[in-house]
């Protein structure tokens, strides 16, 4: 047997074990982001607390376009803008309910993508990892 032929059998080896530790790692990646993909109830809580976060700064703009459509009586605008997140807060398994209403999931395993509807908008949520991106607008 030539050293030749010992060393192309080495190098083979070496190679399946190096795609074989590949194979290993990517299985073990893959199975930690299956299972810390983020649940639904963790999805509400974040779209909750995020809704809070976006909606109260714009409170007054949109109270004064509701004010013009004669939707909301005037007196009420001063209370609700500064009220807005004790509001909410209390109402909040209410406006979860919707949120998980108006909510489709769509579960890759390792992953989940959400798309709210809301106020005729889309709103689209990667879950990975116990955390939560808020996806850019098409």
């Amino acid at each position: 047997m030539s050293s030749r032929r010992v060393w192309h059998g080495r190098a083979k080896r070496v190679q399946a074990r190096l795609w074989l530790g590949a194979v290993g790692a990517i299985a073990v990646v893959g199975v930690g982001l299956a299972v810390t993909s983020p649940s639904d109830q963790e999805f509400v809580s974040y779209a909750f607390v995020t809704l809070r976060r976006e909606l109260c700064p714009r409170l007054p703009e949109l109270l004064k376009e509701a004010q013009q459509d004669q939707a909301l009586p005037e007196f009420l605008t001063p209370y609700l803008s500064q009220s807005c997140t004790e509001l909410l807060t209390a109402i909040r398994g209410g406006v979860e309910d919707f949120l998980r209403r108006h909510t489709r999931v769509q579960n890759y395993v390792v992953f989940r993508i959400y798309t709210t509807e809301l106020f005729g908008k889309q709103y689209r949520t990667l879950g990975i990892a116990r955390q939560f991106i808020t996806l850019p607008e098409n």
